[in-house]
């Protein structure tokens, strides 16, 4: 390893981006991985008009482009009167005149694989799998990364792209926690010949909001297979492994619903959930040498669905700032937290602010959606006007 490399925790769509924008600026690139493959979990996700200009600067747009499927329109229904609260037309002429590119909705596997061949094909960029990261120490010239049962690394600078549960910003702010907002997410994806067929009449992403639960779903691949996320409210006192009571309670909370939604949760992988949790927006991303990057920076509900748009985001805007200060990695990191902070902020809290509305029950839910319902696309255009214009 050259002592002026830059490492990287983390293998994820934040760590490969972040890895390949360093690596094809000339900088030797070391990056970790705690599983023994780098691979992801493999369900889909939505990436925004602000993003696919970044992949096009990294070199891998076209293959993303053709890996991914664009979806006609964002639709959101009543789950239980099954009525349109909003749809908004990702296609029109409108909207390709006010946003730099399509909105695409791609498998999570798939983008892994692009941004890791395009890691691969880079001889300065070196990925390294099983390495469990245990904490850092640096010094005024470099930085050393600790890992349990494997020797010590020190590289020119560190950042840490380890995700929600950051082992390294855990290092920097011992005190604070991911922020656990009692919902659960359960992911599966579906080959679409085999999906009920309300799954199979949509060519957007739909989403079914009701009080406590909302189930959204979205083609993929071609529209050959349909990626299928329900959220839920937990009970309080629910035990981890209680799949039985789980299962009960989804089935409770959506016993109202729409006939559709029932469709939908029929194929929904109801035994493995996933706890939903964002982090409290922190002005100290960097200390010196050391840097946090994506989810462990900024981690967000999925309201806008931008966790992985600001990652790809950061690694852009990081190896700008790397560039700009070749010889100071503190003085870079210090320059990436200010141009990011504010915009990513801004997803964190204004996705906190939608969770509720997409929750509510009631008197809430009927002025929510009957505001909504008065909206066209050029209103929901202006109001995402902010996000999904080009921001790097």
């Amino acid at each position: 390893m050259k002592p002026e490399s830059v490492i990287v925790v983390g293998g994820g769509l934040g760590g490969l981006s972040c890895a390949l924008a360093l690596g094809r600026q000339g900088h030797a690139v070391r990056l970790l991985e705690q599983s023994d493959e780098i691979a992801p979990i493999g369900y889909g996700v939505q990436i925004g008009p602000n993003v696919l200009p970044v992949l096009d600067g990294l070199g891998v747009g076209a293959r993303i482009r053709q890996a991914a499927y664009a979806p006609d329109c964002l639709m959101l229904r009543d789950a239980y009167d099954g009525e349109p609260i909003f749809r908004i037309d990702l296609k029109s002429a409108e909207f390709r005149e006010r946003f730099p590119a399509p909105y695409v909705a791609i498998h999570r596997v798939d983008f892994h694989e692009v941004l890791l061949d395009a890691c691969r094909a880079l001889p300065n960029v070196d990925l390294n799998q099983a390495t469990q990261v245990t904490g850092f120490s640096q010094t005024d010239e470099s930085v050393t990364v600790h890992s349990r049962g494997k020797p010590d690394l020190t590289g020119s600078a560190l950042v840490a792209a380890d995700g929600l549960r950051s082992v390294l910003r855990s290092q920097l702010h011992p005190h604070d926690t991911s922020v656990s907002i009692g919902y659960a997410a359960n992911r599966t994806i579906v080959p679409a010949a085999d999906a009920p067929p309300v799954l199979r009449q949509e060519r957007g992403v739909s989403m079914w909001t009701g009080e406590n639960f909302h189930v959204i779903y979205y083609p993929v691949r071609g529209a050959t297979e349909i990626n299928i996320v329900g959220v839920f409210e937990m009970p309080r006192d629910l035990a981890a492994d209680d799949a039985g009571s789980y299962i009960a309670h989804v089935h409770a909370i959506t016993a109202k619903a729409h006939p559709a939604v029932h469709e939908v949760i029929s194929v929904l992988n109801l035994k493995r959930r996933w706890s939903i949790a964002d982090r409290q927006p922190t002005r100290k991303w960097s200390e010196g040498r050391v840097t946090l990057l994506g989810d462990a920076a900024h981690a967000t509900l999925q309201s806008l669905a931008q966790g992985a748009g600001m990652a790809i985001e950061d690694s852009a805007v990081l190896a700008q700032e790397m560039a700009a200060h070749p010889e100071d990695p503190a003085g870079a990191f210090q320059a990436f937290e200010r141009r990011r902070y504010l915009r990513t902020g801004r997803v964190v809290l204004e996705s906190r602010a939608l969770w509720p509305r997409y929750h509510c029950g009631g008197l809430a839910a009927q002025v929510r959606s009957a505001q909504w319902r008065e909206m066209r696309d050029t209103d929901f255009y202006r109001c995402l006007n902010w996000l999904w214009q080009a921001a790097v």
